[in-house]
């Protein structure tokens, strides 16, 4: 029973690797040990969850479909707004959002030998990070300063209602 479990397991593993190099799968299932650049394969994933709010593998009528089938597309045409959670309500940094997107392909890559490095990850991250924060600092500047500028509209009454025009 425990062997039936076992190939059960290797074979749904294998169904979620199916855009893993026939290399790397061979190399787990002689050494049943994962790689860094499988384990970057998988971060991508789930960054890809994280961007869309959508599991790994969807199914559409009948069929399970990876969600690298279905957002692929969609950011190798620049239109990586189309694939943002919608419960995020356009709230968030476009710049940083196609940052994200672009780690998530390069963590994804067909070839483990052309995935990034786990610290080559953080890197592209951070920097995603940043340019959030950078957003969300200027706005939040530019809101204090817009509360700290006097209304034009008293003072402009303020005004008309001290000077008269005088006729020359």
């Amino acid at each position: 029973m425990l062997i039936i479990a076992g190939a059960m397991l290797q074979t749904s593993y294998f169904s979620l690797l199916e855009r893993e190099n026939s290399v790397d799968i061979c190399r787990y299932y002689t050494t049943n040990k994962l790689t860094q650049k499988s384990d970057v394969y998988s971060f991508g994933v789930v960054l890809l969850e994280l961007i869309t709010g959508q599991n790994a593998i969807l199914t559409q009528g009948s069929r399970r479909v990876h969600c690298l089938q279905l957002v692929m597309p969609k950011i190798m045409g620049g239109d990586v707004a189309s694939i943002v959670d919608r419960r995020l309500q356009g709230q968030y940094e476009i710049n940083s959002v196609w940052k994200i997107a672009e780690t998530a392909i390069a963590c994804t890559a067909e070839k483990g030998i052309t995935r990034p490095t786990m610290t080559e990850v953080m890197r592209e991250l951070k920097e995603a990070l940043d340019v959030e924060n950078h957003q969300l600092e200027s706005k939040r500047q530019s809101m204090e300063s817009a509360s700290r500028l006097p209304s034009t509209g008293p003072a402009l009454l303020e005004m008309d209602s001290f000077s008269h025009p005088s006729a020359r």
